[in-house]
């Protein structure tokens, strides 16, 4: 993932004029490195700082680019923005309010539109544009939602996804995948849309992120999954970077805010800010830490002086010292400001722990950058394919505690397909049994093996970002209720926390230095990081074995692997 965000000028490949906008004022800026251009300020989100410098492109640069005096400048120049409306219905952004009146949703096969006044105004849209001749680009919306689903786990309500179509046509939106609630802008309006209009490409499929106000900020136009993984891991970047949680821009925003508070309260008081939450909540959990309740001195230089736990703070007596002490040393505050001058005040720092969800960690763990660090899959040895007997099974007599079904009046050799239960039974079953069992598949190329009465052999095959086909030039059909086997090591220099962001057409076992870490009976074809699953790397070689069962059609499976960042 991209990790510099200086002096980014966004350029997002799109089909359309990128003259002015008309009701843009262009002015002169400099940021400190003597770099000179011509932009209409717009709004500071996060640590950045955002001008509108055509009708379609941007540029945007973190706030510790531009002198006080600039930062100054630039606030003067926006505090007319309207603020985010808490109803969507009632926006004022150049963005969000063109979708008013606009969008509509597919319900029982009829396009109805969107109530808008359930909503709160995003922060953030994903824009996808669309055409009827775009012929795979239903694969590409298949491989988003997931992404998409998940950035509404993790920031609910502040990014919205609107589907656009393109000037060559418009397209049937009942053909979108049914995966999600997809918000569509309706095509016989879609040309009132004044400041959108500038964005909509000629045909094909492109995906821009744009804030509210209408500044692109990423994008471009995608053919492959390649593409769309490329689009993803940026827009997960930039989410990260806008977020005031995240502490890597603490100083950015201290910087502007330092510059901006005395002027913007001159004539009033303004409490002291954090600029950064200071604790994982896994962390505080970890160590019995339900509720902190604080009270902070804090300095007109930002410095926190004392600290006192208030009462309502939940949490063991040995662990209180240390708490107050993070508390003093590591919180980054801009001070209080009075009558324009910095000047002593109180922090009121509040915390609560609610329960655990892995998940929701996974998901945000993934997109908010603890997952900072790619560890590529370079190799798989594949072991295929197992075939799923052809039996129909009526009765279940007993449940095995690995999952094993054991079954009674079997009736076999029909021709007329495989039943579920036979696909579950061969799902559950250790096909390695007679090896030592799955947990401890070591294999190596060219290794024979006899399954169930067949010669395999594992084969060695190359991801293609990421994607592993076990159809490997077979046509549909071929290999319907099989299963199949792919094994690989990775070597990681300490232990460290990880994240497999894994799809796979159909069910999925994953088995991690020979625990098993994942197990999801499901029909469904290969999306990227359809999963997010959290993991525990030992220092040293790891060995993965994911088992893949396909029910029918297409087989394979999708996966990445992300570590902790320092």
């Amino acid at each position: 993932m991209p990790k510099s965000i200086w002096s980014v000028v966004v350029f997002l490949g799109l089909v359309v004029p990128s003259g002015r906008a008309a009701d843009a004022v262009m002015t002169e800026w400099k940021d400190v490195k003597g770099g000179r251009f011509k932009g209409e300020p717009v709004e500071a989100m996060g640590p950045l700082m955002l001008f509108r410098t055509g009708g379609t492109t941007s540029k945007f640069l973190p706030m510790r680019a531009f002198s006080p005096e600039d930062c100054v400048r630039f606030h003067e120049a926006t505090a007319g923005r309207p603020p985010r409306a808490a109803k969507w219905s009632e926006a004022q952004g150049k963005t969000s309010s063109e979708f008013i009146g606009r969008l509509m949703r597919v319900e029982s096969g009829k396009l109805k539109e969107v109530d808008l006044t359930k909503l709160p105004e995003p922060e953030l849209f994903i824009v996808l544009f669309r055409s009827r001749q775009s012929g795979g680009s239903w694969r590409l919306f298949d491989n988003l939602a997931p992404f998409l689903s998940r950035i509404q786990r993790v920031y609910p309500g502040r990014v919205a996804s609107v589907v656009m179509s393109t000037w060559d046509s418009g397209f049937d939106a009942r053909a979108l995948p049914a995966n999600r609630a997809w918000n569509i802008v309706d095509p016989k309006k879609q040309s009132d849309m004044k400041l959108l209009s500038r964005f909509v490409p000629g045909g094909g499929f492109v995906m821009m992120l744009m804030t509210r106000e209408g500044v692109p900020l990423f994008g471009g136009p995608a053919n492959e999954v390649v593409d769309l993984m490329r689009f993803v891991d940026g827009v997960s970047n930039m989410l990260w970077q806008l977020n005031p949680a995240n502490p890597r821009t603490a100083r950015d925003r201290a910087h502007y805010l330092g510059a901006v508070r005395p002027r913007e309260f001159a004539h009033s008081r303004a409490e002291p800010l954090l600029l950064a939450d200071l604790f994982r909540l896994e962390g505080l959990r970890q160590n019995g830490i339900a509720r902190i309740e604080a009270k902070l001195a804090v300095a007109a230089d930002g410095a926190v002086g004392t600290v006192e736990l208030l009462p309502g703070s939940e949490m063991p007596g040995a662990v209180k010292a240390p708490i107050a002490e993070a508390l003093r040393k590591m919180a980054l505050f801009v001070p209080a400001i009075e009558n324009g001058v910095p000047v002593p005040g109180h922090y009121t720092y509040s915390v609560k722990v609610g329960p655990p969800d892995a998940q929701l960690a996974a998901d945000a763990a993934w997109i908010n950058g603890e997952a900072r660090v790619d560890l590529p899959f370079k190799s798989w040895l594949v072991l295929k394919a197992i075939q799923v007997p052809e039996q129909s099974f009526s009765k279940v007599a007993s449940v095995g505690a690995d999952g094993t079904l054991m079954m009674q009046t079997v009736k076999a050799g029909t021709g007329k397909g495989i039943s579920k239960a036979s696909q579950t039974n061969s799902f559950n079953s250790d096909w390695f049994e007679d090896n030592g069992g799955a947990g401890t598949v070591r294999p190596t190329a060219g290794e024979k093996l006899t399954i169930d009465g067949a010669k395999l052999t594992w084969k060695k095959m190359n991801p293609e970002e990421g994607l592993v086909d076990f159809m490997d030039g077979a046509s549909n059909g071929d290999l319907d209720y099989c299963v199949g086997y792919a094994w690989t090591e990775i070597d990681v220099a300490n232990d460290t926390d990880a994240w497999l962001g894994v799809g796979s057409d159909d069910g999925m076992k994953l088995w991690l230095n020979g625990e098993m870490a994942v197990d999801r009976w499901i029909d469904r074809p290969s999306r990227l990081d359809d999963d997010v699953v959290p993991l525990r790397l030992k220092k040293g070689k790891n060995q993965f074995l994911l088992k893949i069962q396909n029910v029918k059609g297409q087989w394979s499976f999708t996966a990445r692997l992300r570590v902790r960042g320092t």
